[in-house]
């Protein structure tokens, strides 16, 4: 399933409880225009991926393309979640 930049926008924000106007305090790109590429009616521009590394640095790469480097701390909201519900192994001794 290909997704595009808006879509990784809207999913990220629902998975993660994001709303417009915390994005418009943290980027300066007001709340409509967040709410406008959330809802599929305008597309996600570079700049507003460069705006997001204030709020979220670890999911630019994922929003532009879709991919993750993990080695490089770029992951996606799902694999974050999947990293928070890994228990830690009980140590023998």
């Amino acid at each position: 399933m290909t997704s595009t930049p808006s879509e990784r926008l809207s999913l990220w924000m629902d998975l993660e409880k994001v709303k417009s106007p915390y994005l418009e305090e943290r980027t300066g790109i007001k709340a409509d225009r967040w709410r406008s590429v959330k809802s599929g009616r305008a597309e996600l521009r570079v700049s507003e991926v460069e705006a997001l590394k204030a709020v979220c640095p670890e999911y630019c790469y994922w929003l532009a393309t879709g991919e993750e480097l993990p080695e490089s701390g770029q992951i996606s909201p799902m694999t974050k979640r999947e990293q928070q519900t890994l228990k830690p192994t009980p140590r023998a001794g």
